[in-house]
């Protein structure tokens, strides 16, 4: 079995005595419950989703910002970045 490091914490005893009880009430260690709590029951990420107006929506954002650039020099570059975008959320976010 590997080496298990200590990570602390500051909680109430309120707080503590919370734990425990749920800890009990899943049959578990409050440790176990910690753990899981943290690393098993982390929230999947949201996938990011376009619409059919995204494109619109996206160039004329930009437009607004940056006064004088080209709707169709804007357009495929706000193309690029929505379909990374999309590409990425399928993947499960952004490579290292």
């Amino acid at each position: 079995m590997s080496k298990l490091s200590r990570i602390e914490f500051k909680a109430t005893p309120s707080e503590r005595k919370r734990l425990d009880i749920e800890a009990a009430a899943h049959g578990m260690t409050r440790q176990e419950l910690i753990r899981e709590r943290v690393l098993v029951a982390t929230p999947q990420t949201e996938r990011f989703r376009t619409d059919i107006g995204a494109i619109d929506r996206a160039v004329q954002a930009v437009s607004r910002q940056h006064v004088g650039l080209p709707r169709h020099a804007l357009e495929p570059i706000v193309c690029t970045v929505l379909c990374s975008l999309v590409a990425d959320s399928r993947t499960g976010g952004i490579p290292d």
